[in-house]
């Protein structure tokens, strides 16, 4: 607070047609740098200057909760589209993949996001770190995606943390998907596949792209042996990924965005039914196709690692956390300690920006302690899971 504020009081003027008098104590606002002089003080001063006295509790509260409910509801209509039952309505990604053989491909992520996060790990695993650079931007206080240098990286492994836009210098993202022929005003969505040799959008589509690094550049991959999604396994990782997008991958954002008891309802229900099948499911079988790593182990992964950090609290999915699944958490476990998994998963940063930015979910912007099951050193526990692969079985 400003020294001005600190030792200077506003007096209310009298109204013109009373006798000139001194101010009374109840016109006037003092302002205080005091931790128990806050919002609520303000508040109480504001209310005296427009009535002269306090709103009564009951009509104050009522006023606030009508007030607040009609902006939460514009601010959600904005952050999370929704159908005619409130249920969450997720956009379709505008930019599809159709093909490229450029050789100056850039990637384009967010670390707090789930679905950006699987493009890091399929890079990471099959080595494309040199053949497809990366830029790593930072939600920004009103939502859109920004790039500056941040410090303090709190990472498992390696660790991986925000910078700037190394492929076009831009300051937002916003900007980047501006610089394509034509322009763009739609949603600037990551993760973003980006052709610097025709300055155009690839692909927006996560799916799309963890496909595509798998098996479309071999060629310049440092590990182009390992098939993420083997042909013999390609309808078991299309039926599991059926299941897995609407009511896991997407059913913990249609449980947060929910604006209606109903579709929350509908939402925690699919998602914790879901929860329960992969327990029982993981309990006999070390990844979802068996004895193989596949594309949508590493779906799967990106929500889990986020569940007990954000989804449990902020988007209200609580009948059980991730730690109380014995085979999801191990199998996390087991996934996480892959090499160059961990160094994929910068946890403050996937913290701040669902506690911090997701205003209208949590508009004191307080970020709560991390859960200790979800630390690196606990993720680094051992996970007994190579029990269960056929060779060890037999």
């Amino acid at each position: 607070m400003s020294s001005f504020a600190s030792h200077h009081r506003l007096v209310i003027p009298p109204p013109t047609n009373f006798r000139h008098r001194r101010p009374t104590g109840r016109h006037v606002i003092r302002m205080s740098s005091s931790s128990d002089n806050n919002s609520s003080a303000l508040l109480n001063s504001v209310t005296k200057l427009l009535w002269g006295k306090g709103l009564p509790p009951g009509l104050l509260v009522a006023t606030v909760r009508t007030a607040w409910n009609a902006a939460w509801r514009l601010m959600m209509s904005q952050l999370a589209p929704s159908d005619s039952s409130g249920g969450y309505s997720r956009p379709a990604s505008k930019f599809r993949f159709s093909g490229t053989d450029s050789s100056g491909l850039h990637l384009y992520v967010g670390l707090p996001c789930p679905w950006a996060h699987r493009t890091l790990i399929v890079r990471a695993l099959k080595g494309l770190e040199g053949a497809v650079p990366v830029s790593v931007a930072s939600p920004g206080l009103d939502g859109s995606w920004e790039f500056k240098r941040v410090g303090g990286v709190d990472a498992g492994g390696d660790g991986i943390g925000p910078g700037l836009d190394t492929a076009n210098g831009c300051k937002t993202l916003k900007e980047v998907y501006g610089l394509r022929r034509g322009g763009y005003d739609g949603r600037s969505t990551v993760p973003m596949l980006w052709d610097k040799d025709s300055n155009d959008v690839v692909c927006n589509e996560s799916y799309d792209i963890i496909q595509f690094f798998n098996s479309g550049l071999n060629g310049v991959a440092q590990n182009p042996g390992l098939d993420l999604s083997p042909s013999q396994l390609k309808g078991k990782i299309e039926e599991w990924y059926e299941v897995i997008y609407p009511n896991v991958n997407n059913g913990v954002y249609r449980c947060g965005f929910a604006q209606s008891q109903e579709a929350y309802d509908r939402a925690v229900d699919d998602l914790f039914c879901t929860l329960d099948k992969l327990e029982d499911h993981l309990g006999s079988s070390r990844y979802l196709c068996g004895d193989t790593l596949t594309l949508v182990d590493i779906c799967l992964f990106t929500t889990l690692i986020r569940f007990d950090l954000a989804y449990n609290v902020l988007f209200k999915c609580t009948k059980k956390k991730l730690c109380e699944y014995p085979n999801l958490h191990a199998y996390t476990r087991d996934i996480y300690q892959i090499p160059k998994v961990a160094g994929t998963c910068n946890f403050g940063e996937i913290m701040d920006g669902y506690y911090k930015i997701l205003f209208p979910l949590n508009p004191g912007g307080i970020r709560p302690a991390m859960p200790s099951t979800s630390e690196h050193e606990i993720l680094c526990m051992p996970h007994g899971r190579e029990s269960l692969s056929s060779v060890f079985l037999k």
